[in-house]
């Protein structure tokens, strides 16, 4: 069956959800379906997502072939986002350039909502696969609703998101009717969207998927670790993901006499600042910036080189860096939001209240200060990550959830079907 796997565009350098289609399209693919990866732009030539796409022999095909005005858009954006010293001493610039591009991008996505329509009428998919709230997956969502072709909107974020993307829900709410299905990442999330649109007759759970690192799982030996204990933080740099907390907790964790290093790899608005932040609590060396890997073996080198993951974000939906990390064998310390409580069992990882620096700093000291309880805990999470992330536990699931729309029969209360291997699967009927 040909399956349409949409978003807007490749959003990179680094970008969870184009991680998360990458890694749907590639696993589809080799399992033998017919899967092509829709964009409304072309994406840059360069883009490390499009590369991965093109290297696994997935089709990508885009509905706008070449759009002067969305490159001209992009590089204006890019240009205000790079000039850090505008960004950080004019008072909420970042804010507002955050909302002029939303402004502009949305009215640039009007110009081919009849483009959109013609592209899906002439390839004709057997479903639409649809990822994130933007002007351009709202077009996707009723040109496939216009056609009789059954969507699949698939919601990767939190509905306590950050107040910048309130306009892209706000407009998600008005078509999500449209939309065959609803899905979220974890059953939490998917009980937090049913009460956040209880329109929804359901929200099903489609877990994320993550390639496993072949056997490059990290030996965690407590006789060979050096007395230096490293903890990893991977995401764009941004206020949402907590950086700063981050770097504020090693300082107190250093000041304490604990020895501790962060290496952080990622890029982001807020990177300037946060190295600014680094230099003023004259953590020197204690904070590497390794900037951002662009394929699985760079985050297998990364993962390799960690004690522990940390991510304290503000807001999340699934982080694809936790179940990287989980999948390496590492224990993760994070936040106690969106979805990480369904991935994150009290044996495999430490989470700790969002902002609350003095927690992350506590949860730091006591795996720097345990390491049998850090190789214990990456143990249970590498277990974790097999039985809820893995190709083996998540296609299946994927695949059913496929069938059944193609075939637009009714979502059952209970999976009876061979594929309902998944843990979450039972209970996903919200």
């Amino acid at each position: 069956m040909r399956i349409a796997l949409c978003k807007t565009a490749l959003a990179g350098p680094v970008s969870g959800a184009d991680e998360v289609m990458v890694n749907y399209a590639t696993h589809l693919h080799e399992a033998g379906h017919e899967v092509t990866v829709v964009l409304l732009y072309p994406p840059a030539p360069t883009d490390q997502y499009y590369e991965r796409l093109r290297g696994a022999g997935v089709e990508v095909l885009c509905v706008v072939e070449t759009s002067a005005l969305y490159a001209l858009l992009r590089t204006v954006r890019d240009l205000f986002f790079s000039l850090f010293f505008f960004v950080y001493l004019v008072p909420r610039s970042f804010e507002r350039l955050r909302k002029f591009w939303q402004m502009l991008n949305r009215m640039a996505s009007r110009l081919y909502v009849r483009r959109c329509r013609r592209f899906f009428a002439r390839h004709r998919p057997i479903l639409l696969h649809v990822f994130t709230p933007d002007a351009g997956v709202m077009l996707m969502i009723r040109a496939g609703h216009e056609l009789g072709i059954p969507v699949l909107y698939h919601e990767l974020g939190t509905p306590h998101y950050l107040a910048a993307l309130d306009i892209y829900y706000k407009e998600l709410a008005r078509v999500l009717p449209l939309c065959d299905e609803f899905a979220a990442l974890s059953p939490l999330l998917a009980r937090q969207w049913a009460e956040r649109f209880p329109f929804l007759e359901s929200v099903s759970v489609l877990p994320l998927l993550m390639k496993d690192c072949d056997g490059l799982v990290p030996t965690l030996d407590p006789q060979t670790r050096s007395a230096e204990t490293v903890f990893g933080f991977a995401a764009r740099i941004e206020e949402g993901k907590g950086p700063l907390a981050l770097v504020g907790a090693l300082a107190e964790l250093n000041h304490s006499g604990v020895a501790a290093l962060v290496r952080m790899a990622g890029t982001g608005p807020q990177l300037q600042e946060v190295k600014a932040r680094v230099r003023a609590l004259k953590l020197g060396d204690a904070c590497e910036f390794v900037g951002f890997y662009t394929e699985p073996m760079g985050c297998s080198v990364f993962m390799r080189s960690l004690d522990v993951f940390v991510l304290p974000s503000l807001a999340e939906g699934t982080p694809n860096s936790i179940i990287e990390a989980m999948a390496h064998g590492l224990p993760v310390i994070a936040t106690q939001i969106g979805g990480i409580p369904d991935l994150l069992s009290a044996d495999s990882g430490i989470l700790v209240p969002p902002g609350d620096t003095a927690a992350l700093t506590e949860a730091m000291r006591r795996l720097a200060t345990d390491p049998h309880l850090r190789a214990a805990m990456g143990r249970a999470a590498r277990e974790r990550y097999l039985k809820l992330s893995s190709p083996d536990a998540v296609l299946p699931v994927l695949e059913s959830t496929y069938l059944r729309l193609a075939a637009r029969a009714p979502r059952p209360a209970v999976a009876h079907h061979a594929a309902a291997v998944h843990p979450w699967e039972i209970a996903s009927e919200f």
